[in-house]
């Protein structure tokens, strides 16, 4: 239930900008999830979502790879478990498809898991480029990949 909820938090402020918790709230209940504030609030602060400005001056919750430390590699992970829609391989290099505006926070947690193998990553809005030192180093690496999206493991 929490992590359905908390998949569902993410896919909501990836589609709409979400300016306030009774905001959330409100499109949660909309969604048939019914939680109260203190829940919501443990559940932003343990995917680490932030209130960001955005250019046009609005105000949303995103998420904030940035200012991540090394102790919130779990928050990461939770993010990318729940944020990625699928990897593929095409030879060394491996595409990481998320969520709409997730690809940085998986992306940050792809960087600090420090892949052996790993040449280069590049991430856009909801894809993720992953270059690998070779073929093999692609297919370990997307079977681990794979393990962690169906929730059996962390990358190392």
């Amino acid at each position: 239930m929490k992590k359905n909820r908390q998949k569902l938090i993410l896919e909501l402020i990836s589609r709409q900008p979400v300016e306030t918790q009774q905001q959330l709230q409100a499109l949660l209940e909309e969604n048939g999830v019914h939680c109260t504030q203190a829940t919501l609030s443990r559940d932003l602060h343990a995917l680490g979502l932030v209130k960001q400005a955005e250019p046009n001056g609005l105000i949303r919750y995103t998420v904030n790879p940035l200012s991540m430390e090394d102790d919130d590699l779990r928050r990461l992970m939770n993010i990318t478990r729940m944020g990625a829609v699928s990897a593929q391989a095409a030879q060394n290099i491996i595409v990481i498809r998320t969520l709409p505006g997730l690809a940085n926070a998986v992306g940050s947690y792809v960087d600090k898991s420090e892949l052996p193998g790993l040449v280069g990553s590049l991430a856009g809005n909801d894809t993720i480029l992953l270059v690998m030192k070779d073929n093999d180093a692609a297919g370990e690496l997307l079977a681990r990949l794979q393990e962690l999206l169906e929730g059996k493991q962390a990358l190392p």
